[in-house]
């Protein structure tokens, strides 16, 4: 799953924590990258929890769960959220150097292919 906010993918992941942050975002699951976290109001567009107000949220089959306080609440259906996850993020269609997602995506399993069958 891509960054929500750039678009950049995860790489091979390192042992320990993963640096990247879930949320929730108009229903659907989000993944934010360690560069965007650093900028300023990265956090605004998550959903919060309406029981304790955190934004360590998830999103498991059709229900949206707090890992805070463990609140679980149905999901809104997509109709329902205004927008997806798409909009606003540079994921949903083009990347600013013209290529697509698809084309990213292409480039990174060829690569991790090569890295594993060992071609150069």
């Amino acid at each position: 799953m891509p960054c929500y906010s750039c678009g950049v993918r995860q790489s091979d992941p390192e042992r320990g924590p993963s640096p990247w942050k879930r949320g929730v975002v108009r229903e659907h699951l989000v993944l934010v990258c360690p560069a965007c976290q650093r900028r300023a109001g990265w956090s605004e567009e998550l959903q919060s929890c309406a029981r304790c107000g955190s934004l360590h949220l998830i999103r498991r089959l059709d229900q949206v769960e707090c890992l805070d306080c463990r609140l679980v609440r149905e999901a809104l259906p997509d109709d329902a959220a205004v927008g997806g996850p798409a909009e606003g993020g540079t994921h949903a269609g083009s990347a600013r150097d013209g290529s697509t997602a698809a084309d990213a995506l292409a480039d990174e399993v060829a690569s991790a292919l090569d890295r594993v069958l060992r071609r150069r």
